[in-house]
């Protein structure tokens, strides 16, 4: 399945037009904490059977917009591509109901809102998550105990907690057989200062 995806920005700045067989994690490439970036609730989904359906359906959008492009927010890295693809934020129904005309053309095709794609993705990954975060604690806790690998285990702990507040974010419940192991992975990503600031496109 792929899907082409109007991503909108949280402060109303903007939005984004792409396509990708994996939007969870496109829009984690822009921002580990993306849930708090982008209005997940308002952001969408096209769902199409194909790669070649995406694409056409991205670069109609895309060349329908093309008088209202917007400046890529800066906290979003040159690595994580796609600087031409951002949009005025005032112009998003319209995408949005462009977005839909498409349906009619796509036998299959439908429209989700991206918060409850990411939230079931984020389920379906939980019982793979749960032992790596129990492990990335643990490897958190480990090398702190040494003034050389601190901020080793800050970026660790960095990391970790930007995962947990997702799934805190999306209502997704872990380890509901062991609290205990809950609390130890919680407390233990809360333990460090953070290695970055949150930059605001103000900052």
């Amino acid at each position: 399945m792929w899907f082409v995806y109007l991503f909108a920005l949280t402060d109303c700045s903007a939005f984004k037009v792409g396509f990708s067989c994996n939007p969870f994690q496109r829009i984690h490439t822009f921002s580990r904490r993306y849930y708090e970036r982008f209005d997940v609730g308002q952001s969408l989904l096209l769902s199409v059977d194909s790669e070649a359906a995406a694409r056409a359906i991205e670069a109609a959008l895309k060349g329908e917009l093309a008088a209202c492009r917007a400046d890529s927010p800066e906290w979003v890295s040159p690595e994580a591509g796609g600087h031409t693809e951002w949009f005025g934020a005032v112009h998003f129904n319209g995408a949005e109901q462009r977005l839909r005309s498409f349906l009619a053309a796509h036998e299959g095709a439908h429209v989700i809102d991206a918060s409850t794609y990411i939230r079931e993705e984020l389920q379906r990954q939980s019982g793979s998550f749960e032992p790596w975060a129990w492990s990335q604690a643990q490897l958190a806790c480990d090398a702190s105990t040494s003034p050389y690998t601190l901020s080793s285990a800050r970026a660790i702990a960095d990391s970790l907690r930007d995962w947990l507040d997702a799934y805190r974010f999306f209502d997704v419940p872990l380890f509901r057989d062991d609290p205990a192991v809950l609390e130890f992975v919680s407390s233990t990503a809360r333990s460090f200062p953070s290695t970055r600031r949150l930059r605001t496109p103000a900052s």
